[in-house]
């Protein structure tokens, strides 16, 4: 509320009430810097990790990264690279979930020609790709044990053996690891080595999750906006303030990755220059909220009965996107607005066979 005088009487006074909304507010973050090399937000919770990035940064020693699927953990990865001495050198990143042990060790350390069938030629390995930079190994905690004892050995040794040789060769690379999963209790139940655990968590960063920082999703979008204009050229200025609720409700257990998918698609179905509620993916169509708002809701938060609610929605909208689909697992991931990885998963918690 402001006062002041009326320049027309002077006995009188002019009152003027300004909207202080939550969706005004989210808007006004908008025009502020909240960005932080690539990544995006200016939540309390990444302000803090903005800072620790700072610190560790300068320092030469290895970084743990703890974040759920989608959060943006390669993003933190290059921010730190990016901020330390080792900038002007390559920066390499390799996801380790779901490759062999052969295959993971061949793009790790490298191969001699005729080591095994298809090797034509000498390989370097990651490790020598990233030689003076940083290597980002995604996903660490899916490697096998003897995968992780030949890593354990690089990294004390900084040297590497390529495939098929016995010439060791030295390697200066800062490394940088990452992982969805509870470290500590893979330890507990012995399916991670904790020598390896100490090695590579000497600094260790939490990544919050989107639903930890709801208040940076009007500048997310914005971004997203502003990259699918560019790629499009089709005018999708901003969000409606019916669809901004709609994201903010949400959970969002894909995270980022799950909001950038899911503004693509709105962005697609938007027939004019503003996203309404109803061009959002199905996933985000209910009539009821995902999470309350400023604060994650897990099952544990849940009665079961609204828990069961819930799963019973999911299923349903699942099935609903395979029907407007006609069965395309890639569109109807696209149109709930989740990566197919994360519609696979869920395929298999519903039980629902394509």
């Amino acid at each position: 509320l402001v006062i002041r005088d009326d320049p027309r009487a002077e006995q009188s006074r002019i009152f003027l009430f300004q909207d202080m909304t939550e969706v005004r507010d989210l808007r006004q973050r908008l025009s502020e810097k909240s960005q932080f090399q690539d990544i995006v937000g200016k939540s309390p919770p990444m302000m803090q990790l903005y800072q620790q990035i700072r610190e560790i940064a300068p320092a030469d020693i290895t970084v743990f990264i703890d974040g759920e699927t989608g959060a943006g953990k390669e993003m933190v990865a290059r921010a730190i690279h990016t901020s330390s001495h080792r900038s002007e050198k390559p920066f390499v990143a390799v996801n380790c979930a779901g490759l062999t042990d052969s295959l993971l060790t061949s793009q790790l350390f490298g191969h001699a020609r005729g080591a095994f069938t298809g090797a034509v030629k000498d390989q370097k390995g990651l490790f020598e790709e990233a030689d003076g930079g940083t290597l980002f190994l995604d996903e660490i905690g899916e490697i096998s044990m003897g995968m992780q004892t030949a890593l354990l050995r690089a990294l004390q040794e900084r040297e590497i053996v390529r495939v098929g040789e016995n010439l060791p060769r030295k390697v200066d690379v800062r490394i940088i690891a990452a992982t969805n999963r509870d470290l500590d209790k893979e330890v507990e139940t012995g399916r991670f080595r904790a020598d390896l655990m100490y090695r590579i968590r000497v600094a260790h960063l939490r990544l919050p999750p989107l639903r930890e920082r709801l208040e940076d999703i009007p500048l997310l979008v914005n971004v997203f906006l502003t990259r699918y204009r560019a790629a499009t050229g089709k005018e999708v200025a901003q969000l409606g303030n019916s669809a901004l609720r709609r994201l903010t409700d949400y959970a969002w257990p894909g995270n980022v990755r799950e909001l950038e998918n899911a503004i693509e698609v709105a962005a697609v179905r938007c027939k004019g220059s503003v996203i309404q509620a109803r061009d959002l993916p199905i996933s985000l169509q209910g009539d009821k909220p995902t999470v309350a708002q400023g604060s994650a809701l897990t099952d544990v938060d849940m009665p079961a009965q609204a828990a069961e609610e819930e799963e019973a929605q999911e299923r349903q909208r699942i099935l609903n996107a395979l029907q407007q689909s006609r069965g395309n697992r890639k569109e109807a991931a696209r149109l709930l607005g989740i990566s197919r990885a994360t519609f696979y998963r869920r395929l298999d918690q519903h039980q629902i066979e394509v």
